[in-house]
């Protein structure tokens, strides 16, 4: 299969830079490449020129929406570049808004759904997602998902979590993926997250060399539930299920949780060869892998 990655074109008001930085930043860690001016224009560019390249590259053009960005003349010039991409290119240019403040919904979008950013960022990040994974694999069947590599967990929130395992729980459930990779990475093994949608029931694999015995590969799944929401039987079940039906090549299956695991599910697991890490395992993970 083909390597290609979706590319977002990241229309915006300078107003609203920090927003978008920080969301350009989280899709690429989950695979999806961006185009956004503060990394692509440089002084001595012609700003025209750079947004028109930049718009006829791009599978999508994402919108934030706001006040400033309604109102602002280089946003209004990029939608109707991308209105006339969209009659020009048989593919045409995926528009998706994102509401990130409340605002008057430009006419040329009136007629399209947005992710709301303002009253629920994660469910609209996940949205986002499943819209861009969905058209782009109508149009690029053959292309892979992307391989994802996690990102470096920053060693104040290690220590913050060795103090104290429910702090994972004010963590987002990529967040705590990220964090389970680092403590398995720390562990001696090489790590690969999957996308963040349609990943199979499986967030993580890992992998780590035996010779002369071939490489051992796991499976993680990982659910971030609160401190009162232990994970029981029926969610041990359906990673077997997931797993088993895909065919899925694993030597250990593990789920992880910034919880506990009700003695049902611990039971199951004992049956069926699976390891269980809980919000105190993952932490003592992380304190060897810092003491080694």
């Amino acid at each position: 299969m083909a390597d290609r990655r979706p590319l977002i074109f990241l229309c915006h008001s300078s107003k609203d830079k920090r927003f978008v930085r920080d969301l350009a930043g989280r899709l690429g860690r989950d695979g999806i490449e961006t185009w956004f001016d503060e990394l692509e224009i440089k002084v001595g560019d012609s700003i025209h020129s750079k947004i028109n390249d930049g718009l006829t590259k791009s599978d999508f053009l994402a919108i934030a929406l706001s006040p400033a960005s309604v109102n602002s003349e280089w946003v209004q010039a990029e939608l109707n570049s991308a209105a006339s991409l969209e009659k020009l290119r048989a593919s045409g240019v995926f528009v998706l808004p994102l509401l990130i403040e409340r605002c008057n919904i430009p006419p040329l979008l009136l007629d399209r759904r947005y992710a709301n950013f303002l009253d629920d960022y994660e469910g609209a990040y996940k949205e986002l997602l499943e819209s861009v994974y969905f058209h782009f694999r109508q149009r690029h069947p053959d292309v892979a998902p992307p391989k994802i590599k996690p990102t470096a967990v920053d060693d104040a929130l290690v220590a913050k979590i060795q103090a104290d395992p429910r702090a994972m729980v004010e963590l987002s459930p990529r967040a705590f993926e990220e964090v389970v990779a680092r403590a398995l990475s720390s562990a001696g093994y090489s790590v690969e997250m999957t996308p963040i949608i349609h990943d199979g029931g499986v967030d993580i694999i890992a992998s780590r060399e035996s010779p002369p015995l071939r490489p051992l590969r796991v499976l993680i799944q990982c659910k971030r539930y609160s401190a009162d929401h232990p994970v029981g039987v029926q969610v041990v079940r359906e990673v077997l299920g997931v797993i088993r039906a895909s065919h899925a090549q694993a030597d250990r299956v593990v789920v992880a949780t910034t919880s506990a695991f009700t003695k049902g599910a611990r039971s199951l697991a004992e049956r069926e060869g699976v390891d269980l890490l809980d919000s105190t395992a993952i932490s003592e993970l992380l304190a060897r892998a810092r003491s080694a």
